[in-house]
């Protein structure tokens, strides 16, 4: 008994400082990257709550409040003694901490301290989910309740407290953002696989209070909850009706609702997005679950969550755009089946060296080698780490030279690119951007980042046209003008163009032509 007890408070010291190492790495590293797409957007709706003003579930995309308030709470934390890019971070990086933990908790309870840990890593320093775990949208929201809900499952099977913990965790995950709506399948479909009543029970009261707890954190449902549920769900299924049919560039080729991308762009992206290391660890520990499926049922609920939505993202009709980022949870559940593969690595040599030096150095060796490819990479694409592509396509230079995006998030506008902008641009001159997001804009203008003019209402003539390297965006000038001008700035990674900076003369030749070659 006091083994056990022993053993238990360790585990619990150990996921403490997992999930406080994790908020500090998060806090130290967000000043690093640059404000994101919708970052703007989403805390502009989230001081809007502060007013009573809920622009969520039933308006604009349908999309749900959950996360907004967890921004809305962190910032109102935060704000006066973080900067202030970070303190509307700092709600979802708390959040994120919080799922980090509760992944090593999961893992080291279910298989060892060593599969916990490689989850972990292979979570927490996956460039493209490092990134979003800095992010005030709501994919890093939904990644982390998702994982939360998945790591609470177990104990929730053992009692009704536990699954009334689990239905919270469900229903916060249900209100982070509409694809949390597909979180219940796999915990379904594992009881029903494995006949479990214990699981049964705890679905059937769960799944309720998930409802109950959607219900509660979404204000403009309260009048007309099921008039409500349906204008919600009918904004985020039917996306094109909303004029959010947005494009994507995938291997050379431009897709959207009225093109679907091919059924396995899911699996492609993850094949080319992962460092090599998660996938050769994510394949062994589904190896190992494959094979022994009937006695691994908590192995199989990981592969379950991991593919409900890249089996959903096969279907037709379902929104293109951002790259991976619809998809974001699945890569921390492939994490965590990463962490069980490190968990069959540790049994093997322990078995084959079990008295052995062999045995840590191999496997210290392992984790050393591991963390330090991930540590590389992380630096070699900082701050662009949502850029990030692996060896098997060379690179971002390889993804680029085979069709794919180079970035999607204006996170290009960091550091040296506002200093080059600043250092050339007079303060009566002003900078135009293409298809820029206003929030951000203000925002940067706000916080000192932009020290130039943007605005047309803006006194000053422009000096220079701003253009983000994403396909998908890119108007016939902004072709015209990438073919034929040189640009005086860019922002490059890995030797890939990620920002130009055009003299304004030259977008305007380019204007000047497309308007004498109109019919």
């Amino acid at each position: 008994m006091g083994i056990l007890h022993h053993q238990s408070l360790r585990l619990l010291w150990l996921t403490l400082a997992v999930g406080v190492g994790g908020a500090v790495l998060l806090l130290v590293t967000s000043p690093l990257l640059p404000i994101t797409w919708d970052e703007g957007d989403s805390f502009r709706r989230a001081c809007q709550i502060f007013d009573g003003q809920w622009e969520f579930t039933t308006t604009g995309e349908g999309h749900p409040a959950g996360y907004a308030i967890v921004i809305a709470a962190g910032w109102r934390v935060a704000d006066g003694w973080l900067p202030p890019l970070t303190a509307v971070r700092f709600g979802p990086m708390m959040l994120f901490a919080c799922a980090a933990a509760a992944m090593f908790y999961r893992l080291a309870r279910d298989h060892s301290i060593p599969a916990g840990l490689g989850g972990v890593i292979a979570m927490v320093f996956l460039p493209r989910m490092f990134a979003h775990a800095h992010v005030a949208a709501g994919d890093g929201p939904l990644t982390a309740c998702w994982i939360m809900t998945w790591a609470a499952f177990a104990p929730a099977r053992r009692g009704w407290k536990g699954a009334l913990l689990w239905g919270v965790l469900l229903g916060l995950t249900l209100s982070m953002k509409a694809t949390g709506w597909l979180a219940p399948a796999p915990f379904v479909v594992w009881t029903i696989l494995y006949r479990d009543r214990a699981a049964a029970r705890a679905v059937a009261l769960g799944i309720p209070v998930a409802v109950a707890v959607f219900l509660l954190m979404n204000p403009p449902l309260w009048p007309q909850p099921i008039g409500g549920l349906a204008r919600f769900f009918a904004l985020n299924i039917g996306r094109a009706e909303t004029g959010l049919n947005l494009a994507t560039q995938f291997l050379g080729h431009m897709y959207n609702l009225d093109h679907p991308l091919p059924w396995y762009n899911a699996f492609f992206w993850t094949a080319v997005t992962v460092p090599i290391g998660v996938l050769a660890f994510a394949g062994l520990g589904g190896l190992f679950t494959a094979r022994h499926a009937a006695d691994r049922s908590a192995d199989v609920l990981i592969v379950l969550n991991w593919g409900i939505l890249l089996v959903v993202r096969a279907f037709p009709g379902v929104p293109v755009h951002d790259g991976v980022r619809l998809f974001l949870p699945s890569f921390a559940f492939l994490a965590a089946m990463a962490g069980v593969g490190v968990h069959e690595t540790w049994q093997w040599t322990s078995m084959r060296w079990p008295k052995g030096w062999r045995h840590c150095v191999l496997t210290s060796g392992v984790f050393l080698f591991v963390s330090a490819v991930c540590l590389l990479n992380l630096g070699l694409y900082a701050p662009q780490w949502l850029s990030y592509y692996n060896v098997t396509v060379g690179g971002l230079p390889g993804a680029i030279a085979i069709g794919m995006e180079p970035t999607y998030w204006w996170d290009s506008l960091d550091r040296d690119s506002l200093a080059w902008l600043h250092a050339h641009t007079e303060e009566n001159e002003k900078i135009r951007f293409a298809s820029p997001s206003p929030d951000n804009m203000q925002l940067l203008s706000r916080w000192g980042f932009l020290r130039r003019g943007w605005h047309s209402s803006q006194p000053g003539r422009y000096r220079w046209y701003v253009l983000q390297h994403r396909p998908s965006a890119w108007q016939p000038c902004d072709r015209r003008l990438l073919e034929n001008a040189t640009p005086a700035y860019r922002n490059t990674l890995l030797g890939a163009p990620l920002l130009s900076v055009y003299d304004y003369r030259d977008f305007e030749r380019c204007e000047a032509t497309a308007s004498d070659t109109m019919p």
